[in-house]
């Protein structure tokens, strides 16, 4: 609340340059803010600042994460569905943070292959990307969330040997 005067202040910064995207304190002061939603409406009407946001999210870099599941809070539809997969891509980019703030219902959705209408090509590059960079993990702390995620690719690797449907 304390930072509501600022918003309007921000949201002008951001639609003077509607190419460029606002830093990232900047944004999680919107999203924090009593008008969190027209703020997140106004990063998500500009594709190319989505874009972008999504980009940063896949790397995997823990504050592009945190700022990703703010976002969530005001997502439905193709965003939702768009910021879900960037969650499911950063396993590959940064899988201790990205592990790191997922349940174990989000790791079942983001490592059994959330990808929409793949190629076989696409499903088993990302089950071999995913597991290569989830096998490296050697955080204690983040053992079981490993185990989880690593099963949940067995089967999807399995699947892909043995089940491949003729299309979907």
């Amino acid at each position: 609340m304390k930072y509501t005067y600022l918003l309007p202040l921000i949201i002008a910064c951001s639609l003077a340059n509607a190419d460029a995207l606002p830093d990232l304190n900047a944004m999680r002061i919107g999203l924090n803010s009593a008008n969190a939603k027209e703020y997140a409406f106004s990063l998500y009407s500009h594709g190319s600042k989505f874009s972008t946001i999504l980009e940063r999210i896949e790397s995997g870099d823990p504050d592009w994460l945190t700022l990703g599941r703010l976002l969530e809070k005001h997502a439905d539809g193709w965003i939702a569905t768009s910021l879900f997969l960037s969650f499911a891509n950063a396993i590959q980019n940064n899988p201790k943070s990205a592990l790191s703030i997922m349940t174990d219902h989000e790791i079942f959705l983001s490592c059994s292959v959330p990808l929409l209408e793949p190629t076989k090509s696409d499903f088993d590059t990302f089950v071999k990307n995913t597991m290569g960079a989830v096998q490296e993990l050697d955080d204690v702390e983040l053992s079981e969330k490993k185990k989880l995620c690593l099963g949940h690719l067995e089967e999807a690797r399995y699947f892909s040997e043995n089940n491949w449907p003729d299309s979907f």
